[in-house]
């Protein structure tokens, strides 16, 4: 066993060590709850996040903090928390006692309970009824909604078809290709519509004023596009700009890294991607762990820390790799440059083709991401000897 593997091998044993212990340590103070299945029943209590994820999903939570679920179908009964985030084709909320509500589903039926402040839902048919009691303010988008239940603050819609059939205790703001006040509806506030088919049935109430909202300006999202492009361009000659020095300021700073680096990957192309690949999956699984473990979070902050140091100079690596096999096969050179001005010339344009290469539609990803794992496996092999010698 070479010391390169040796000292990897006791680098992920160290780590998984450390990883064991702190679980261990913090299993008396679990900060995350979850569950995962085809089918899975949940009643308990969690005094900490939740998580529950499956095909079919029936809630009953009593929790402190917030709840989360997915599945494609979603029952909620008698569930408390402090955001209730849920997701699927059928959604049914029963009985709920929660500040807030984020929902979306292919049907979405809010059946009864309370929301001590807003909701926001979105889904293919959503139906808020009577029974369900709402605290502040909302936010309904669909292809088609019902809305029974009282708004005190101000409600949002926006679907196909919108019936409001309830109070609103401020501003009505409805879109739709259709839109039905009902005869128990009554606006607080103004009524704000965007229709070409407003129904105000016989009974309906709106206190304020009513007023058609204009349509939708698309000569301003053209000036915006515009103003975007300019923006995304000046942004893209930054980010050249700001890459360019990057790979000439570390090829000045530590030449031996940059040989280094770029001999290795030269030398050992599929360790040094394979390296790469393993660091760049198991540090951001490591960096959730840790902070899991709530002891452990110094430790991921500091791996954070590490991984935005070595990102952009593992970037640099491949860079100036590219760089100097360029240069070797345009002046059939192998000794590294001594002067100036080929110590910043060659780096300087491996920069460029990188940066070319990388806005290609779709190759362009693969480009950047290879560069990546390529210079993060070399410096990761390379950069402890490297700037040993330096020294």
């Amino acid at each position: 066993m070479t010391f390169q593997t040796r000292t990897i091998v006791r680098m992920v044993v160290i780590l998984a060590a450390i990883l064991l212990a702190l679980f261990l340590a913090s299993r008396s103070y679990p900060q995350i709850t979850g569950e995962i299945g085809e089918e899975i029943d949940i009643g308990l209590k969690a005094p900490d996040m939740s998580f529950f994820s499956a095909d079919t999903i029936n809630l009953k939570v009593n929790s402190s903090d917030d709840v989360f679920a997915a599945g494609s179908t979603v029952n909620v009964d008698t569930t408390s928390a402090d955001h209730l985030v849920i997701a699927g084709g059928e959604v049914t909320v029963r009985n709920v006692a929660i500040e807030d509500l984020f929902a979306a589903g292919g049907e979405l039926d809010l059946v009864s309970g309370t929301v001590a402040d807003d909701i926001v839902v979105a889904g293919g048919e959503i139906t808020v009824r009577k029974t369900f009691e709402i605290g502040g303010s909302a936010v309904i988008a669909g292809g088609e909604a019902l809305i029974e239940a009282p708004v005190p603050v101000d409600l949002r819609a926006g679907a196909g078809t919108v019936y409001l059939n309830s109070r609103v205790g401020g501003d009505a703001r409805l879109s739709g290709d259709k839109v039905t006040l009902g005869p128990e509806a009554v606006v607080g506030g103004d009524l704000l519509y965007r229709t070409e088919n407003l129904v105000i049935e016989s009974g309906a109430v709106v206190s304020g004023q009513r007023r058609a909202m204009p349509a939708e300006d698309h000569s301003a999202f053209e000036s915006w596009g515009r103003g975007a492009g300019e923006l995304f361009g000046k942004l893209l000659l930054a980010a050249t700009l700001g890459f360019a020095v990057l790979v000439l300021t570390v090829a000045v700073a530590v030449p031996s890294l940059m040989r280094s680096s770029a001999g290795f990957i030269k030398s050992r192309p599929l360790q040094s991607v394979g390296i790469g690949t393993l660091i760049a999956i198991g540090t951001p699984v490591a960096i959730v762990l840790l902070f899991a473990s709530v002891i452990g979070a110094p430790l991921a902050m500091l791996l954070i820390a590490i991984c935005l140091a070595i990102t952009p100079v593992a970037v640099a690596a491949t860079a100036f790799f590219v760089g100097m096999e360029s240069r070797k096969i345009a002046t059939k050179a192998e000794a590294p440059p001594t002067g100036w001005g080929g110590r910043l010339l060659w780096p300087a344009l491996g920069a460029l083709v990188i940066l070319l290469l990388g806005m290609i539609p779709f190759v362009g990803i693969l480009v950047w991401l290879f560069a990546l794992l390529f210079g993060l496996g070399a410096v990761a092999s390379r950069g402890g000897r490297a700037l040993a010698v330096s020294a």
